[in-house]
């Protein structure tokens, strides 16, 4: 799981003032390796300021095309990796990266006859796109229907080849562009709503009720993929919910924690007693670090990867005290009900804390 491969960026792309795109060059030998199913995630490593880190990265490329895999990273504020790749990153650079994972991705398969709904917001697109690409090139009975949230028009990622995709398969795909705060022009004074490229608003349950109610399935076989930050998620969740959609029909990769600052004291110097790779480790956990870096700063390996609490990777079960997740946004409520945490998230609130990796 903590193989990382030497690749080389082939392209580096500016999608927006504030995002971009960049594909990687995978050689023959480790086309197997990096064989991926559309929704999952590159981990990408670096070292910045001397300290290793890692950060997961959502693929926008299809797998079922001849094209390089590439990944859409949007500047976060004080996101650390996110803002050295879009300063830094150029074509020839080395990069190692953890061959494709995540819990998130379509079953596709060529005989397929289903409606999918997609809904996304930012930079929540970057997997949405992954799976779009790849249903309409390979269920060609299967229609999809879309809203994608953002800003405003200059905010859009991938809005080309957004749009591109609905020329070339009108009959299957519906777009709907839905913006916050869209910045208007003359001509759009005598526009009536239904002539706007866009709809005002932000995707939340109204939008989510409006949209399927326009655009209702047509094949019965339904299912409803979402990305996109907390609020958008619980608010797409909740519409779909209260339309009777069953849990095993939604499928939720979160970007992106609540919206609220987590103000949480952790108890300072705990004693941090960890099962780890057969090795029994006895260490305090300084003030303001997670379970996680404690450990990396000891000198130890434990698995990790997107160190956002997403990938649910660096989880372990806590066996003895209590701590607090920063974030969580991979772990089901049954599982943190049986002790497991996300190492990565997790500050001691107790004086003792101990945690078993498995």
């Amino acid at each position: 799981m903590n193989t990382f491969y030497q690749l080389k960026v082939l392209e580096v792309k500016k999608e927006t003032a504030d995002s971009t795109s960049v594909a990687f060059d995978v050689p023959y030998d480790l086309y197997e390796t990096f064989n991926y199913k559309p929704g999952q995630y590159l981990t990408l490593k670096f070292t910045i300021n001397g300290e290793e880190v890692r950060r997961s990265y959502s693929l926008c490329s299809s797998p079922v095309l001849e094209e390089p895999l590439r990944i859409g990273v949007k500047r976060v504020k004080e996101g650390l990796v996110s803002n050295y790749i879009n300063d830094n990153i150029k074509v020839g650079d080395i990069v190692e990266v953890m061959p494709p994972d995540g819990r998130f991705f379509a079953d596709v398969k060529k005989g397929n006859y289903k409606t999918y709904y997609l809904f996304s917001a930012g930079s929540g697109i970057t997997p949405i796109l992954s799976i779009l690409k790849t249903i309409l090139l390979t269920e060609e009975r299967s229609y999809v229907h879309m809203i994608y949230g953002n800003r405003n028009q200059d905010t859009i990622m991938f809005k080309d080849e957004l749009e591109q995709l609905k020329m070339e398969h009108a009959d299957r795909f519906i777009l709907i562009q839905t913006l916050s705060r869209p910045k208007s022009t003359w001509s759009d004074l005598w526009k009536s709503s239904k002539d706007a490229a866009f709809k005002k608003g932000r995707v939340d349950s109204e939008a989510i009720h409006w949209f399927i109610n326009q655009y209702p399935p047509y094949a019965q076989n339904v299912a409803y993929y979402i990305c996109g930050p907390g609020t958008m998620i619980q608010n797409t969740k909740k519409a779909l919910k209260n339309i009777d959609v069953p849990d095993d029909r939604i499928f939720i990769e979160s970007f992106g924690g609540s919206d609220s600052k987590d103000t949480t004291e952790a108890f300072e110097n705990a004693k941090l007693t960890a099962h780890l790779n057969g090795e029994h480790i006895q260490v305090s956990i300084p003030k303001g670090k997670t379970i996680l870096r404690t450990l990396i700063n000891a000198g130890k390996k434990p698995p990790y990867s997107c160190e956002g609490g997403v990938c649910a990777t660096c989880i372990c079960k806590l066996k003895t005290g209590e701590v607090h997740m920063k974030n969580n946004l991979s772990l089901t409520d049954t599982e943190v009900k049986d002790g497991y945490i996300l190492s990565c998230q997790s500050i001691p609130l107790t004086e003792e804390i101990e945690v078993v990796y498995q």
